[in-house]
């Protein structure tokens, strides 16, 4: 409410996890100011190894930002996922084309 109050934000974007949330949220948006809100919500992306989420609140969440992630603990978390995900990873997390990804996976 106070995002679309002060800066009119009419779009949430959450994981799917959150989506009883975000609806709380449009219905609040709607209810109060009689605008249109809308949401995007997008899958979660799953471990497959461990069947954890990975996301800000889970154990071991890496960062892009240097001060909440070194370079080494980054380049561990990646080294040291499960094999079984190595193909879902590079799809949502590279901007490597099919092509490129399937000739990874093929020599893998």
């Amino acid at each position: 409410m106070h995002l679309h109050k002060e800066h009119g934000v009419t779009l949430q974007v959450a994981g799917s996890d959150q989506w009883g949330n975000s609806i709380a949220g449009v219905e609040l948006v709607r209810r109060i100011s009689s605008d249109e809100a809308h949401i995007w919500t997008a899958p979660l992306v799953i471990n497959k190894a461990t069947g954890m989420k990975f996301g800000k609140s889970e154990d071991g969440a890496i960062w892009l930002d240097e001060d909440k992630t070194s370079v080494f603990k980054f380049y561990q978390f990646w080294v040291n996922l499960d094999d079984e995900g190595v193909e879902e990873y590079l799809k949502i997390y590279t901007l490597l084309s099919k092509e490129e990804i399937e000739k990874i996976i093929d020599e893998f």
